[in-house]
């Protein structure tokens, strides 16, 4: 992967300079080849550096980008934070399915004849479940079932 090219000034701050781009440093401009064709050294010396780019931890996105010095070396640092993941959802064929596998059916089918009719229309024609739905959050904390627990029965759910 490329490096990517900054400038510091004034010192602690740092500029990224983009493939093209021509900068300058004090009272000369210089053009872009001076950063593919000059050593890091010399570089270094008019407050030019080469920086390795930062990956994001796997699942992460970035969130800002800056550069900085860590133990004496110019680095790329990311703010990132996790990716975030659709819903689980499930169709109702699947929901029961991944119930009836894990002994919950009748459970769920008595608590949700206990409730109101919108409650009891929710669970016959609804065609397809979200783990963040209102209905099986409420459900899921009457019947005292964990987010890990809700969590593993859509996971099953979408694979049947």
């Amino acid at each position: 992967m490329d490096k990517i090219i900054v400038q510091e000034s004034p010192a602690g701050t740092f500029t990224q300079i983009f493939a093209g781009q021509s900068f300058t440093v004090g009272d000369v401009m210089h053009g872009w080849q001076v950063a593919e064709l000059w050593s890091d050294n010399d570089l270094a010396g008019i407050g030019i550096f080469r920086v390795d780019p930062a990956k994001p931890p796997a699942g992460e996105e970035v969130v800002s980008v800056s550069f900085e010095r860590v133990g004496g070396v110019v680095t790329q640092v990311l703010v990132t934070q996790p990716v975030p993941q659709p819903p689980l959802k499930a169709s109702a064929r699947q929901i029961r399915l991944a119930m009836n596998m894990l002994g919950l059916r009748d459970e769920i089918e008595e608590y949700v004849a206990s409730q109101s009719r919108d409650v009891q229309d929710s669970w016959q024609w609804t065609m397809e479940f979200d783990v963040n739905h209102p209905f099986v959050v409420g459900c899921a904390e009457q019947l005292n079932k964990s987010e890990a627990e809700l969590v593993a029965l859509f996971t099953l759910a979408q694979t049947l």
